[in-house]
Parts: structure tokens; sequence; C-alpha cells
């Protein structure tokens, strides 16, 4: 990263971190202490504000016609930070702010989080799959290209890359018809191997994935639980939810 991109990631950063520490309250705080079980750390808050907080820092930093490289910059120093609140800021700075920038050869970058341990709970894991990884892969024309390449996530020694893998097809699981040939393939791919990890949080990636699968393809989702035992229960019946 150059010298300009470091105090550019720096400085915004520093003022997101200003600015939700003046929109943090007790109650929101502890609201979301409890509901994590102390998996996470919180500032308190509220969604609106943090992305008020956002909306202002885009633009007091000049930042509507960045370039990817400062979108990624700025966001991942935030996502770097120890408080839900300031990743969440770095996810919307992506999602809401850069998203139109980001090609194929940004994925490297976009992994990071999920790599180093940026990102290491089940709560902001969803939130960035929901809503930069999966805008991300139908973002532009190469979405096969795209696709397959945050599917291979599943085969990373990371828990919470390899979550992504799976997490970032929910909304696009249903799609009909499927976004290109060979999709649901890649589907059913992604979860074998996320249902040989016994860990919850790739367990419940499985049962997440099929279930919004099972709204086009129901007779396979029924064959893919029957034939794979070990998937958790949880993740089982989520998979069936749809299906009766």
């Amino acid at each position: 990263m150059t010298d300009d991109l470091e105090s550019l990631a720096d400085s915004f950063a520093a003022d997101v971190s200003v600015g939700l520490e003046q929109q943090s309250s007790s109650e929101t705080k502890q609201w979301w202490e409890r509901y994590m079980k102390g998996e996470a750390r919180f500032r308190g808050v509220k969604m609106a504000d943090t992305r008020r907080v956002v909306t202002d820092l885009v633009a007091r930093h000049d930042l509507n016609d960045a370039d990817a490289s400062e979108y990624l910059a700025a966001a991942l120093r935030c996502v770097s930070q120890p408080w839900t609140e300031d990743k969440l800021a770095g996810i919307l700075l992506l999602a809401e702010h850069g998203m139109p920038t980001l090609r194929i050869g940004h994925l490297r970058d976009l992994a990071e989080p999920l790599a180093t341990g940026m990102i290491a709970d089940w709560n902001v894991c969803d939130w960035y799959c929901v809503k930069v990884l999966g805008p991300f892969i139908t973002n532009r024309d190469d979405v096969e290209a795209r696709a397959r390449a945050v599917g291979a996530w599943v085969t990373t020694a990371s828990l919470w890359q390899r979550r992504a893998g799976a997490v970032s097809f929910v909304y696009h699981a249903s799609t009909e018809p499927e976004l290109f040939p060979g999709f649901t393939d890649l589907i059913v791919g992604v979860c074998e191997a996320n249902t040989t990890d016994p860990t919850r949080w790739s367990q419940t990636s499985v049962g997440w994935l099929l279930r919004e699968l099972a709204h086009r393809r129901p007779e396979l989702v029924t064959e893919f639980v029957a034939e794979h035992p070990e998937l958790s229960l949880e993740a089982r019946r989520n998979a069936l939810k749809h299906l009766g």
C-alpha cells in the first residue's frame, strides 16, 4: 500500500471511530453483547447511525469518485478494528459506495479480512457476504468467473472464509434461471465441502444455502440431505424448512 493510501485509510478509520463513538449508547451496546453472547465487541451504535457516519465521511474525504484501491484501503482499515460497528462501517463503504469499482482482480483484497481473522464471528461474516460478496459476484459480466473464485474458498484454512464461500450465494441460489450453466453444480460442491466440517458455522452455512436452493430444486435438496447423515440437526432442519 502506498503512503497516500495508508494516510487515507488511517484518516478515514480514525474519523469513523470518532463518529461512531459519538452515536453510541450503553443500551444498544448491552443488547448486542447479550445477543452475540460475548463473541464480539460493540460500541453500541445502531445500523442507521453507522450508515449515516459512513455517508458523511465519504463526502468529507472526497471519496464519491474514488477508485477501488482507495475504497479498499479505507474499508479494510475499518474492518481491521476490534469493534463490530467499525467493521460494519467498512462493509457499508464497499457495499454502498465502492461496489461499482470492484473487479475480479480485487478478490484477494476482499478475502483478506476472512483469511486473516479481521472477520471472525458469524454476524459480521454474514453481513459481509450479503452486502459485499453476494453483490460482487453479479456486479459485472464475468459472473461465472467471480462465482467460481468465491466458491473455491471452501477449500481454505479459515472457517470464516469457508463459510463465506457458501453464504455469499444464498440470494443467488433461488434465482431462476440459474446464474450460469453449472451454477447449481457449483452450489452442491460448496455444500459438499462445508458438510465435511462438523463445526456449527460451517454446518449452518450449508443449511442456509440448501434452504434457498430448495425454492428452485426441492428434489435435489431432499436428496442431498438424505445422502449426508453427517449434516447437523440444525443444518438439516434449516435445509428442509420450506419442504414440509
